[in-house]
């Protein structure tokens, strides 16, 4: 009963996780999917984020592997061997050897064991360095993990701004509706002549050209995210971009966003931590100066009686237990380059360090002056906005009353569709460079 009721109890488990993980599936939007989704999505579904994962399980698996080595080696070993009776030539091989009945039957049964007592800190060295292998590799995890964060980032930024560049272009097809009516009107009263009309309509075709290229490059950018959160090419998906951040988002001052990065970014700890094993490397390398001891001991059951001459036909046992030391004399002259080689190493992990903090400290500096650089843009193409807005009012006017021609008008509109493009480029750049120094100080 305990067994059938056990059996039960588990199928229910079972079937309360299948029912969990399709509800959750079932949550999913994938329609309308927000950033913190498809962040979510990633992270779990990413092939690369998989690998580093494993990596890191893998690390963790070979640091309690090593940690195995300071057990004792234990062996057992049998045989059994039929042996000839013996013949000595006391005269020389060329004559009649005189012959010795032997024990013709030989076997033993031996339990050894052997423990490492020293060895120079070779062990725990070597412990040392795969505990700090799986440091490395946990903190290349989190990295692998924010790369990814900032590619669906930029996936996302990019179907923003090709979505409100086809929202710009859709509201300028509906002006050029209302123009292309208004000129007609204007043609059947002889106002204006047949070439006005074309001109217009010709306006509007090249509008219907851009929103169909976005459109395309839409359904791209949101297929290549699609690859990125590794998703069933047969699932439909559409983002939902209205919950990425406001482009009036603060930042700090340089000098702190430095100092963050310097205890943030993952490379730094990745650096140090490589000084730290070259070092182990050295203390490895100098343990072979050092002697080796290790204790054992064998005990075992034999047939025939070797001890004593002539064997004796009898089956004995005998334990021994004991230490051995050993003394690689040729490592004297052997390990001095060996030891020069892991000095040259640990001088250059020290200069990889500077390097790296070197290199962090000017990206840290380039990517706060390109945030900063996009709050001046933002400025200037709001400007330009309003500058553009009013000449194609004035132009519109000048127009309506016949004061200049259709060619000035559609300038003056092309002029204000550009300055308002670029007004949604730059603050969707402004986006971009917030989350690129944001990940750059390692906070992403």
């Amino acid at each position: 009963m305990n067994m059938i009721f056990n059996a039960c109890r588990y199928q229910c488990i079972a079937l309360c996780l299948l029912l969990s993980n399709f509800l959750h599936s079932q949550m999913i939007d994938y329609q309308h999917l927000g950033l913190q989704q498809a962040i979510e999505i990633g992270l779990k579904n990413n092939k690369n984020i998989q690998i580093s994962h494993l990596k890191q399980e893998m690390s963790v698996t070979k640091e309690k592997d090593l940690k195995m080595e300071k057990l004792p080696d234990i062996e057992f070993h049998t045989s059994y061997s039929q042996v000839t009776n013996l013949f000595q030539y006391q005269d020389g091989v060329f004559n009649k050897p005189t012959k010795y009945d032997a024990i013709n039957g030989m076997y033993d049964f031996t339990l050894s064991a052997s423990i490492p007592v020293y060895m120079g800190g070779k062990i725990k060295n070597t412990e040392k360095k795969a505990a700090i292998d799986t440091e490395i590799s946990t903190l290349r995890t989190h990295l692998d993990e924010r790369q990814l964060k900032m590619e669906i980032i930029t996936a996302f930024l990019q179907i923003h701004h090709l979505k409100e560049q086809q929202s710009l272009i859709n509201d300028k097809m509906k002006e050029d509706s209302i123009n292309i009516k208004q000129v007609k009107a204007l043609k059947a009263n002889g106002v204006v002549t047949v070439n006005e009309v074309l001109r217009t309509s010709l306006q509007l075709s090249n509008h219907k050209m851009s929103w169909t290229e976005l459109d395309n490059d839409i359904q791209i950018a949101e297929h290549k995210l699609k690859t990125i959160l590794s998703l069933p090419e047969p699932q439909e998906m559409h983002v939902y971009t209205e919950d990425l951040i406001s482009d009036k988002e603060a930042i700090p001052y340089v000098d702190q966003l430095t100092e963050t990065a310097l205890n943030q970014n993952e490379s730094v700890g990745m650096t140090h931590k490589n000084l730290s094993l070259k070092e182990l490397d050295q203390k490895i390398t100098r343990a072979n100066y050092l002697p080796k001891i290790t204790a054992g001991g064998e005990y075992f059951l034999k047939y025939p009686n070797m001890m004593f001459f002539p064997p004796e036909p009898y089956a004995y046992r005998l334990g021994m237990i004991g230490l051995n030391l050993t003394y690689p004399i040729e490592n004297l002259y052997k390990n001095k380059y060996r030891m020069q080689e892991a000095k040259e190493n640990i001088d250059l992990a020290k200069l990889q360090i500077e390097e790296n903090d070197e290199k962090i400290r000017h990206n840290v500096y380039e990517a706060y002056k390109k945030f900063e650089e996009t709050e001046q843009k933002v400025k200037i193409a709001e400007e330009a906005i309003d500058q553009a807005k009013e000449n194609y009012r004035i132009v519109r006017t000048k127009y309506a009353n016949k004061l200049s021609l259709i060619t000035e008008l559609i300038d003056a509109d092309n002029t204000y569709l550009e300055a308002e493009s670029n007004l949604i480029s730059v603050k969707i750049n402004r986006q971009l460079k917030y989350y690129q120094l944001q990940y750059t100080i390692g906070n992403l």
